[in-house]
C-alpha cells in the first residue's frame, strides 16, 4: 500500500506548523474582505428609512426623494380583474392551455437466443402527455401600495400561485394561476425623481425579518469560508508532508 512507509519527521512538523500558522493568518485576511464586502453591499438596507404600514411618511419620502426605502406595507389592485372561468376578482389571473398529446419512443430490450447469446432490439411505445398550447394573462391595470396608485409592471412579484384546472373539452385542459387581489409584504426601493426604483418586494416578510437575514447573511458566509479553507489547509499539510522531503535532511547533514 502507498502509505507503508509513509513516515513523518520532525522537520516536516515544524514545516507543516509553519504553512498552517501562514495559511490561517492568510484566512483572516480573506475572510475579512469577504465580511467587508457583504456589510458594503448590505449597507443600503442597514440605512435605508424604515416606514411600518405609514402611507402619510410613504408619501413623503417619494416627494423629498429620500433615497433607499424598506416600507412594509399591504399590495391592492385597483378595481382588479375577473373572468367567467373562474370565481373572484383577483391581481392577475394566467390561464394556460394544455393539449393531451400522443406521442412514441424506441423502448431497448435485451432477450437471449438459442445460442446463449443476448440481442438487443427495439419497440416503439405509444404514450400520452399534457403538453402546453399557450396561455392567456389578465391583469389589474393599477395597484395600490402604501396609499399611492402604480402602473401594473413597475414591481415584480412572485406571488403567483395555482388555482385550479377544468376541462377544455375533448384533450383540452386549461390551468389556471393567480395573484390575489390584495396581499401584503415589504419592499425595498430607491426613491428617486419622485418615484420608486430598483424594486424588490418581499412577499409576507417584515422589515425586521429582512434586516435579520441581511445579518446572518455575513456569518454565513463567513462559516462556509472557514469550513473550506480549513479543509484546503489540511490537505496543504497532508500533500506536504506526504512528499519526501529528503532537502530538509539533507540540510541537517
Amino acid at each position: 500500500m502507498a502509505f507503508e512507509n509513509f513516515t513523518i519527521t520532525p522537520r516536516e512538523i515544524l514545516v507543516a506548523i509553519a504553512i498552517t500558522l501562514t495559511l490561517v493568518g492568510l484566512g483572516f485576511f480573506i475572510s475579512e474582505t469577504i465580511k467587508n464586502g457583504i456589510n458594503e453591499s448590505n449597507e443600503k438596507y442597514y440605512k435605508s428609512l424604515k416606514i411600518n404600514n405609514d402611507e402619510e411618511m410613504f408619501k413623503y419620502a417619494i416627494k423629498t426623494n429620500v433615497g433607499y426605502v424598506l416600507a412594509q406595507g399591504k399590495v391592492k389592485a385597483v378595481e382588479g380583474v375577473s373572468i367567467e372561468d373562474i370565481n373572484g376578482k383577483y391581481f392577475k389571473i394566467k390561464k394556460v392551455k394544455e393539449e393531451y398529446t400522443k406521442h412514441y419512443r424506441q423502448v431497448e430490450h435485451t432477450r437471449t437466443k438459442s445460442d446463449g447469446t443476448t440481442e438487443t432490439y427495439y419497440t416503439t411505445e405509444e404514450y400520452w402527455t399534457w403538453d402546453y398550447a399557450g396561455q392567456e394573462e389578465f391583469h389589474t391595470i393599477k395597484f395600490n401600495f402604501l396609499g399611492i396608485d402604480f402602473n401594473y409592471g413597475t414591481i415584480n412579484f412572485n406571488n403567483e400561485k395555482y388555482k385550479e384546472t377544468k376541462s377544455g373539452g375533448y384533450h383540452i385542459r386549461y390551468q389556471y394561476y393567480v395573484i390575489p387581489f390584495e396581499f401584503e409584504g415589504t419592499l425595498f426601493t430607491y426613491i428617486g425623481n419622485n418615484t420608486i426604483n430598483q424594486n424588490n418586494f418581499s412577499i409576507n416578510n417584515t422589515i425586521e425579518n429582512i434586516i435579520k437575514s441581511k445579518e446572518n447573511e455575513v456569518d454565513g458566509w463567513n462559516i462556509g469560508f472557514w469550513m473550506i479553507w480549513i479543509i484546503f489547509i489540511v490537505m496543504i499539510d497532508f500533500g506536504y508532508v506526504y512528499l519526501e522531503n529528503n532537502y530538509l535532511e539533507d540540510k541537517a547533514n
